[in-house]
């Protein structure tokens, strides 16, 4: 038998392959070696950090985007409203602050203590709706007269927050009195007839018409949806006064129709469902603005009284004389008293302009007997409007008022005048009152008279 022999060639590609095939199976192994290998620690932990630092990023976000969208009156943002400067809130009427928030105080100016002695404090949200609650009350107007025939001293005149006159007829001046759920009062009176030209300028205080008939053009526009009550003895009465060795003391027909502030609450609550009021009144400085522009025309008076130039726009004016026509028993005069910063008011022949109050005393007071003596009527602003003016041409007695445009106007407060122009567009929009330079007046916090004069005869006098 032949040996079998291979050349040194083939040999070396056996060994060449063999080698190559173990060199495979050597990769294979370390390969599979290399995925089979546990992660490093260093690595699990990195990964876990980054894991933890992303979910706190993310939950900080989600907190702060949930923060800014918190309601207004969350109880944090309330707290933080609290410490802060006080906003004050105003009577609608008056002008006279009403509520604020942040500590609260009583008339003395003591902190008003909470619970566990802690002085009390109401975030801006609650001060507002405490606002709206005593903005919103029902609002009355009431006809009052002012004849000479037994309708002085009228009754709850000094506490109306707006009182408009103008003559109702033969010279005889009447009164429109604007009260805001006056519960206190327990007489307000008397009561006579509606006047169409009071009621375009009661329209905007939304408030509820009492009176006790009118004149034929007033009845129809009164009819005509609004609000009002006339001679309802459910709601009314007739005070009838008493003789005494001095005369007789009381009002007397057809001055002695009177209301009061409770009946015209149960009014308001039986027959118009507690409907709120919603007054549209005039523009108000705010206390501190008052007081400025009274200080302005302090200074202005020491100027003069120095003899050096002053600013004429805050002179100072200290007596006002309104002539409605040639009777003086209609006609008034002013008195400025700096210390109270108010207008004391009595009639041109020397008698002052009386009213009663009437509070805490039995229901259906007697107000000569029972409601202490009368006060001087003393408002804090006086307004004068000149208006063009004629006796009716369809009875030839009453006067006829043209409400609707424009006029002058002379403004009495904190002891200057503001001479300007007034302007309502029409029943239902409030007076406008501007400057000579076309800017709008607005008027000192407090009780409001206003007086229309004719333009062709009335006239205004102030020094």
């Amino acid at each position: 038998m032949g040996t079998l022999h291979h050349s040194p060639q083939q040999n070396n590609s056996k060994k060449h392959q063999a080698s190559n095939s173990e060199s495979e199976e050597t990769e294979e192994i370390e390969s599979s070696n290399v995925t089979k290998k546990p992660l490093p620690l260093k690595f699990i932990l990195g990964l876990i950090t980054v894991f933890i630092l992303s979910s706190i990023i993310i939950g900080t976000i989600f907190l702060f985007l949930q923060k800014s969208a918190a309601p207004i009156n969350s109880v944090e943002h309330q707290l933080t409203e609290v410490e802060g400067t006080p906003t004050w809130f105003y009577d609608n009427l008056t002008g006279q602050p009403i509520s604020h928030s942040g500590t609260q105080y009583d008339t003395a100016g003591n902190p008003i203590l909470g619970h566990g002695g802690q002085p009390q404090k109401i975030s801006i949200k609650q001060a507002e709706q405490a606002a709206s609650e005593i903005n919103s009350q029902p609002t009355f107007c009431i006809q009052i007269p002012n004849g000479i025939d037994g309708a002085r001293p009228q009754t709850g005149l000094n506490q109306a927050s707006i009182v408009f006159e103008a003559i109702a007829e033969a010279g005889i001046t009447r009164f429109a009195a604007i009260f805001k759920n006056p519960i206190n009062q327990t007489a307000i009176g008397p009561i006579r007839s509606l006047r169409v030209y009071h009621l375009d300028w009661v329209s905007p205080f939304d408030c509820t018409i009492i009176h006790a008939g009118g004149a034929d053009d007033a009845l129809s526009a009164v009819s005509t949806g609004y609000k009002h009550l006339s001679e309802s003895y459910t709601y009314m009465w007739r005070s009838t006064g008493i003789w005494t060795r001095s005369g007789f003391v009381g009002y007397y027909a057809p001055n002695n129709l009177l209301t009061s502030g409770p009946l015209l609450a149960d009014f308001h609550r039986q027959k118009e469902n507690d409907q709120r009021s919603y007054p549209k009144s005039f523009s108000r400085l705010t206390p501190e603005e008052s007081l400025t522009q009274k200080q302005l025309v302090e200074k202005s008076t020491e100027q003069t009284e120095q003899n050096q130039p002053t600013n004429p726009t805050y002179k100072k004016v200290s007596n006002i004389h309104i002539r409605f026509n040639w009777q003086t028993s209609f006609n008034v005069d002013y008195l400025y008293n700096a210390n109270t910063n108010t207008y004391a008011r009595s009639f041109q022949n020397g008698e002052k302009h009386l009213s009663y109050t009437c509070e805490n005393t039995k229901n259906k007071p007697t107000p000569a007997l029972d409601c202490g003596t009368p006060t001087q009527v003393n408002p804090d602003v006086v307004i004068v409007m000149r208006v063009k003016q004629h006796t009716s041409p369809l009875d030839h007695y009453h006067e006829d008022i043209t409400t609707i445009g424009s006029g002058s106007t002379y403004i009495f407060q904190n002891g200057t005048v503001l001479e300007g122009t007034w302007h309502k567009l029409n029943r239902e929009s409030q007076i406008i009152f501007k400057n000579q330079q076309g800017e709008e007046i607005k008027l000192k916090p407090g009780r409001i008279w206003l007086s229309a004069i004719p333009e062709s005869y009335g006239k205004i006098i102030y020094d």
